[in-house]
């Protein structure tokens, strides 16, 4: 599986994940610290659920890197874009990431 992986923090491991810059990849991982660029970069996000893409947002764990995030507000957030979050996964210590498909 490809995943097109945007945004990733130097240092965050992302195991065997074969990573690729195409836009039509089988996966997308965005990487966010905040609510201001969960809004700036999650069209691709958007895109790939609705295509039913594996689509993923990554984002910093409560109080961590001074986020204004958790899993909560994200979710609730993305409804507004007509994705819901299914699977939330931790990657690290730090980071989280939380699965979105089309809102049924």
């Amino acid at each position: 599986m490809m995943v097109r992986v945007v945004g990733k923090p130097a240092g965050v491991d992302l195991d065997d994940v074969v990573v690729t810059s195409s836009a039509k990849a089988d996966a997308i991982l965005v990487f966010v610290k905040t609510l201001a660029e969960v809004d700036k970069m999650c069209g691709p996000v958007v895109k790939a659920a609705k295509a039913d893409r594996l689509a993923w947002i990554a984002y910093p764990k409560a109080r961590q890197l001074g986020t204004d995030l958790n899993r909560d507000i994200l979710w609730q957030h993305l409804l507004k874009r007509h994705i819901r979050g299914v699977r939330q996964v931790p990657i690290d210590g730090v980071w989280s990431a939380m699965r979105f498909r089309p809102e049924k």
